[in-house]
């Protein structure tokens, strides 16, 4: 018994482990980023933002393993939503996919940096995805 046991739990620990290893691409958003995106999503706060990030971690990840905001422009992300919706029929109601779409335009290759959104001082660690610098 014990013998299968150790097998079970080692795939179970490492499953959490890469679980947690794809959410680590998957940046917590600050007040900097809030900050950062108001000339293009005027009125956007913390609060949604972080909002959107925990329901696209929960809602992307029980089927997939999450893509880092940063992957894609900002303008692909709302067709990749509609696009998931649609062929995988999935059913996000519109406010929380409103939220996921926001945070992931906030963090996309294409959002606004913190230099060029007048922003002074040090970038947060983990705030940009490394491929956003693209």
């Amino acid at each position: 018994m014990t013998r299968r046991l150790i097998p079970a739990s080692t795939v179970l620990g490492a499953v959490l482990v890469l679980a947690c290893a794809h959410a680590g691409f998957v940046p917590q958003p600050t007040v900097l980023d809030v900050e950062r995106v108001q000339p293009v999503d005027p009125g956007l706060s913390l609060e949604e933002l972080q909002a959107g990030r925990a329901a696209y971690v929960q809602r992307c990840s029980s089927c997939h393993p999450v893509h880092g905001p940063g992957e894609y422009r900002g303008d692909q992300w709302p067709g990749l939503l509609a696009r998931m919706q649609r062929e995988k029929k999935i059913k996000i109601p519109e406010h929380e996919r409103v939220l996921i779409e926001r945070y992931l335009v906030a963090f996309s290759s294409t959002a606004p940096k913190l230099a060029a959104a007048g922003v002074v001082g040090q970038e947060p660690v983990g705030s940009v995805h490394p491929s956003a610098s693209r």
